[in-house]
């Protein structure tokens, strides 16, 4: 069951609450059957395996290397510096005066080898799928320069928009929990759905394990109000609460995300 719901001014959203909604959230357990086990750096690993020679049936005990210390991180997770643009876009305007560090970069380029291409031709594919977990994909670098501008403004919550298995929408939720701050998501979804929990699955469940407030809308309302016209009512709605939401459009594309 859903819960809540408010108004708008051609139809309706039905908000679900993360704190308050009925359904169910699975846990993560642990099974007894592998157990964590947790080594501490100066522990010595012994373990007991067999001879590689093919003839041989004997096991014997050998001590292998200490548990390796973690290598230092080559990039500053979670931390906001000042932007200088590359030399050939540094006359673009207007230039965002930070970012925040979200994603693994830069991510490598691979060559790919496709069948059938015309004589001389190469294709190269640029990996942002490792540009991180959570936030795998282009919509971190997006994130990097609107999430940094809302922190700089002093929101204390995120609103977004998309459909509703909106990449975008779920990598937003997750870094602005990163953040510390509260994401809502208004999706998009078919009017025979509305009334119906929208369920556990794909980008719905990393929203909802990250605790982002969760607003549907009908395809038909959608398309009558308008992505900036809905995004403005939950806007004013949170303002009224004595929030300080900041809006980031859908796909997060804007001057500022698509830099």
């Amino acid at each position: 069951m859903l819960c809540g719901n408010w108004s708008l001014s051609r139809g309706s959203f039905i908000s679900i609450n993360p704190t308050t909604a009925s359904f169910p959230i699975p846990r993560i357990i642990n099974s007894n059957k592998n157990p964590i086990k947790v080594i501490r750096k100066d522990e010595i690993i012994r373990s007991s395996y067999s001879s590689p020679t093919a003839n041989s049936s004997t096991k014997s005990n050998t001590v292998m290397d200490a548990v390796p210390k973690p290598q230092k991180l080559t990039f500053d997770f979670l931390t906001m510096k000042p932007y200088v643009p590359p030399s050939w876009a540094s006359h673009l305007n207007p230039i965002p005066s930070h970012i925040f560090s979200l994603g693994h970069f830069p991510t490598p380029i691979h060559k790919w080898n496709l069948p059938n291409l015309p004589k001389g031709t190469e294709v190269y594919i640029k990996r942002d799928d490792l540009s991180g977990m959570q936030l795998s994909g282009n919509k971190v670098r997006k994130l990097e320069f609107l999430l940094a501008d809302a922190v700089a403004q002093g929101a204390d919550c995120i609103i977004t928009i998309g459909g509703i298995q909106s990449n975008h929408c779920r990598a937003t939720a997750v870094a602005a929990k990163y953040l510390n701050l509260d994401c809502y998501v208004i999706l998009r979804t078919s009017k025979v759905l509305m009334d119906k929990d929208p369920g556990l699955t794909g980008n719905l469940l990393v929203e909802r394990l990250v605790g982002a407030h969760i607003d549907l809308v009908s395809k038909e309302e959608y398309s009558k109000v308008g992505s900036v016209a809905l995004t403005d009512i939950l806007k004013a709605k949170l303002l009224n609460e004595g929030r300080k939401p900041y809006v980031i459009p859908v796909g997060g594309s804007n001057s500022l995300g698509t830099w």
